[in-house]
């Protein structure tokens, strides 16, 4: 679902305010619901930005407003201040009339949840740890934790441990549910099957490998990996999409000076035996391409100039390959890099011996699985909480 144009301007102008964050006005309310998720963190935001694609399915149009306590201009266009102070958190929520709100781990602040208690909003704590129970932001009342626990509908706890902490806090058993880590996940790109076909077809049973995203500065690396991986997996294929249609003709005629043949999509749909390296220079279709290739480089990431979020690749079965400049999708990488899921190219000249070692199916594969694990996880807590949602729109209505 496309953001609201007024939301949209409403934040781009917090790039230009003052300091003052209290003394600014609301823009127009949106049609449809709202639902508030107060992040603790800025990290915690791509989550958040998981369970709005989740909810783009709806039929019923919902919007998240995301609110972090320390707010940077740098987030604009992702979240908006945390209110401060019972006044203005009375405005906040008298002017968005919040469906629900989702409170993601973090500190319990005493203000800010007995506002949206007082005002009757369902709120759910999500990636319930049961650490830090022993202090309340804006002071130590007694009673005040077991009292904050007992205001949520639902408590969403990472395991077991956690669940039973939180019971000793005065969290209602059955108001808990252990869930996991609420993360977010790999965004799958949509691709056309009859494409797929025609293209898997045309290249049948020969080794492939895709540089996305692929910039002129990563000509040279790619020419060296493909020439050294070539001369063990007979017939490999590169396909590299540029990472603008402008880049296009230039990598071509680079890749084809150091005596590939370099065949342009735009000359034909399909990749012809003679290929050696296939240049999409019309739509990327980065959906279609991830799908193709077992082995996916990020372009700009030896070099810097850019990146594309390895996820991707990852969420369809490409193992992916990327050098150390990886802004701003450090903690997807980490992510990969934990679970063994990706490969860190630290200097061109391992760029082809790693592809080529990762051409033999079994090691693709075993990379492929751990990667789609990592992308997937998550999602039942995203699905649960969009179930949570819908609930609370079907209970408004009835």
């Amino acid at each position: 679902m496309a953001r609201s144009l007024k939301i949209a301007a409403y934040m781009a102008g917090l790039r230009r305010g003052n300091g003052d964050k209290s003394s600014r006005a609301f823009p127009t309310r949106p049609d449809g619901a709202i639902v508030w998720a107060r992040c603790s963190l800025p990290e915690q935001l791509t989550a958040i930005e998981t369970l709005q694609r989740k909810l783009a399915d709806d039929a019923d149009p919902i919007q998240i407003i995301a609110t972090v306590p320390d707010w940077d201009p740098a987030l604009a266009g992702r979240a908006v201040p945390e209110p401060k102070g019972k006044d203005s958190i009375r405005a906040f929520i008298s002017h968005w009339q919040p469906l629900l709100a989702i409170w993601v781990r973090g500190d319990l602040d005493l203000v800010l949840l007995e506002a949206i208690h007082s005002a009757r909003v369902p709120s759910v704590l999500v990636d319930a740890s049961g650490d830090g129970l022993d202090q309340v932001a804006g002071g130590w009342v007694p009673g005040a934790i077991r009292s904050l626990l007992s205001t949520f509908d639902t408590v969403l706890a990472v395991d077991s441990a956690a669940a039973e902490k939180l019971i000793a806090a005065g969290t209602p058993q059955s108001r808990i549910v252990v869930t996991g880590l609420m993360e977010d996940c790999g965004r799958v790109l949509p691709c056309n099957e009859a494409d797929r076909r025609d293209v898997s077809a045309a290249i049948g049973t020969r080794p492939v490998w895709l540089a996305a995203a692929a910039r002129p500065n990563d000509c040279k690396a790619l020419c060296q990996a493909h020439q050294e991986a070539g001369r063990r997996a007979h017939r490999l294929l590169l396909i590299v999409v540029p990472d603008t249609p402008d880049s296009a003709l230039q990598l071509a005629d680079d890749m084809r000076q150091f005596g590939f043949h370099v065949t342009l999509r735009s000359e034909k749909a399909e990749p012809s035996e003679p290929t050696q390296v296939f240049v999409v220079d019309g739509d990327p279709d980065l959906g279609l391409w991830y799908r193709i290739a077992p082995v996916t480089y990020l372009g700009g990431t030896l070099f810097g100039g850019g990146c594309r979020d390895p996820f991707e690749p990852a969420a369809l079965g490409s193992a992916v390959l990327y050098g150390p400049h990886v802004a701003p999708y450090q903690r997807h990488a980490a992510r990969l890099n934990a679970a063994v899921a990706s490969r860190l190219i630290r200097s061109a000249d391992t760029l082809g011996p790693t592809v080529e070692s990762l051409l033999a199916p079994d090691k693709a594969a075993a990379m492929a699985h751990a990667a789609w694990d990592v992308t997937s996880r998550g999602a039942d807590v995203t699905n649960q909480i969009v179930a949570l949602i819908r609930q609370r729109l079907e209970d408004r209505v009835a």
